[in-house]
């Protein structure tokens, strides 16, 4: 896991105005302090994805047309949770208290830092199962449905497991968390090609933050 500071900056709205050696500093220390405090866990399971696209024995049917699209092919699928930990979400609070600025440092490093975590995770994933995944889709993007984050979590326990839970708005505690399926391709796993190019799977194209 590491923080890009470019992609810290792109976060931050950033497209190529010219900063300063100050902001780099500050950028510099969100980073390490995000680093410092963070305590990546996550929860994995495979399964087999049934014609109705049901995940295994679980019950849990994959609800909109946009997941069904993106695993079409796929026969095994990749349920996952990812969090960084409650550590990071109470510096962020106690941060938001002393300095508005170094707080939104170090929230938008967070980001960068559950999303390289991910890429990780998903990277390592793909060399174990030798075939090529399809990038991250989670609950949330196009019509698959927010409310599912709670079936992922009790089917992982991730309660349990990685101290995450769904609330009851269905978003995710501690907020520097992520949930998200990848479906196993017939193809061959290929060199720098992973499930991490989750914007490849979002259809939402005038999002500010996506990566072109």
């Amino acid at each position: 896991m590491e923080i890009d500071k470019k992609e810290l900056l792109r976060y931050l709205g950033w497209k190529g105005q010219e900063t300063d050696e100050q902001l780099y500093k500050k950028i510099e220390d969100a980073a390490k302090r995000c680093l410092d405090f963070a305590t990546p866990r996550s929860v994995v399971k495979k399964f087999t994805l049934n014609e109705d696209f049901s995940l295994g024995e679980t019950g849990f049917i994959l609800q909109g047309k946009d997941i069904r699209a993106h695993l079409q092919g796929c026969f095994e699928v990749y349920l996952m949770a990812f969090t960084l930990g409650s550590a990071v979400e109470r510096e962020t609070a106690r941060l938001s208290v002393t300095s508005m600025t170094e707080a939104l440092l170090f929230d938008t490093a967070a980001s960068c830092a559950i999303e390289s975590y991910c890429d990780d995770i998903c990277i390592d994933l793909e060399n174990s199962c030798k075939k090529s995944l399809t990038p991250r889709f989670s609950c949330g993007y196009g019509d698959f449905p927010l409310e599912s984050q709670k079936d992922i979590c009790r089917i992982l326990e991730t309660q349990k497991r990685i101290g995450l839970i769904a609330d009851e708005n269905f978003l995710l505690n501690p907020r520097k968390s992520v949930t998200a399926l990848a479906g196993i391709t017939a193809s061959p796993a290929k060199k720098g090609q992973s499930c991490y190019g989750k914007c490849a799977s979002c259809n939402k194209n005038d999002c500010q933050f996506r990566k072109q």
